[in-house]
């Protein structure tokens, strides 16, 4: 084993050149997908993942903005003017949702303020709480639990009415949130905390199979002359077909590696669906603002060899130097891999479309981890 000394100092390297690297760029335009009819309703979409599944249910029948560009973390986002001005003026604003847009939590609930119509998909999919990813104590293929089965389960009183049962998460960080500090969650990472919902919902394509009806029915309630409904069953079912394809790729991994370690908690759907578990992040958390200290990427260090890990699973929104850092320090048994998680792939990746990102996601990971 390599001395802590040296090992702290590389860590602390790559902690100072991640810092460096996430200055703040100014927003750039609104990504534009679908038709550009002016008599369309308009949407709007933060995320690029969201926007190319939308686009896929809208066809030219609407005219979709997508706010976040490929490429760009949805967690630290910040919406510019105009397009702060685009979601004012939309039929339908699409969101995520669980505080994934973080740096744009404020404009959000102010549009809901204002009435604007905001879809936030993420809370209608059954959300898991953080830290679940393959340990989910409610089977979310079990459609027909029984939810009251949790209500006496244990002997603890539950006097505390924010106490969560077993499976269950809460949807913000707290319910008393502006109180306590709302501000505060950007600068110290804390908006994710434990007992929140996971807001990755789109690890898992039989959720997004879900999702799609539910956009749909929203699209109807705005224009009924379009038959959206019919679309999303359709997209729904190349995405069951995926769901398939995925399963028989990811069988070549022996049940014994069937182990993640990830850049952030943003395969935790990916995990539960597929029957692997996340033995630890190189940021603590779901969100990406988080900064590790060298103490917890030793530690990291130290659970990786424990658990022969053969992986770093890096992504396509963040810097990988600490990814790539936290490797080093288990010479040439461990590689990182890059995964497309919070946004759609660029041109020439591979990744473009939501389909693409999650079937190149299994197989990247099947020939890392078999």
């Amino acid at each position: 084993m390599k001395p802590t000394r040296p090992r702290c100092f590389s860590l602390m390297v790559a902690i100072s050149m991640v810092a460096a690297a996430c200055g703040g760029d100014a927003s750039p335009d609104t990504t534009t997908q679908g038709g550009q009819d002016p008599d369309a309703i308009s949407v709007v979409v933060t995320t690029s993942i969201w926007g190319e599944i939308v686009s896929n249910i809208v066809g030219d029948d609407a005219n979709v903005e997508v706010l976040i560009p490929v490429g760009a973390d949805p967690h630290e986002y910040q919406a510019s003017s105009a397009q702060v001005a685009a979601m004012q003026q939309a039929d339908l604003v699409i969101v995520n949702g669980l505080l994934l847009e973080e740096g744009m939590l404020d404009v959000i609930e102010g549009l809901e303020t204002d009435g604007v119509n905001v879809l936030e998909v993420a809370s209608g999919l059954d959300p898991i709480p953080f830290g679940s990813g393959g340990h989910a104590d409610a089977d979310h293929e079990d459609e027909d639990h029984d939810d009251e089965d949790h209500e006496d389960e244990g002997d603890h009183d539950h006097e505390d009415e924010d106490e969560l049962t077993a499976g269950e998460c809460r949807p913000t960080l707290n319910d008393n949130h502006e109180e306590e500090g709302e501000d505060d969650h950007e600068e110290e990472g804390h908006s994710h905390d434990e007992g929140s919902c996971d807001p990755h919902v789109w690890m898992d394509p039989l959720r997004i199979a879900e999702a799609v009806e539910l956009i749909a029915a929203e699209l109807a309630e705005l224009d009924s002359s379009v038959d959206w409904m019919s679309r999303a069953e359709s997209y729904a079912e190349e995405l069951r077909s995926l769901h398939e394809e995925m399963v028989s790729t990811l069988s070549a991994i022996p049940e014994d590696r069937r182990k993640l370690v990830t850049n952030h908690e943003a395969l935790g759907y990916f995990a539960d669906r597929f029957d692997f578990e996340v033995v630890g992040t190189v940021i603590s958390g779901g969100s990406t603002l988080s900064d590790p200290s060298s103490a917890e990427l030793a530690e990291l260090v130290d659970t990786i060899r424990d658990e022969d890990i053969r992986a770093v699973f890096a992504e396509n929104i963040d810097p990988s130097a600490l990814a790539e850092a936290v490797a080093a320090e288990l010479g040439d048994d461990v590689e990182v891999v890059e995964l497309f998680t919070d946004a759609v792939g660029a041109p020439g990746s591979g990744g473009e479309t939501y389909i693409d990102m999650l079937r190149s996601n299994a197989e990247l990971i099947a020939r890392a981890l078999s």
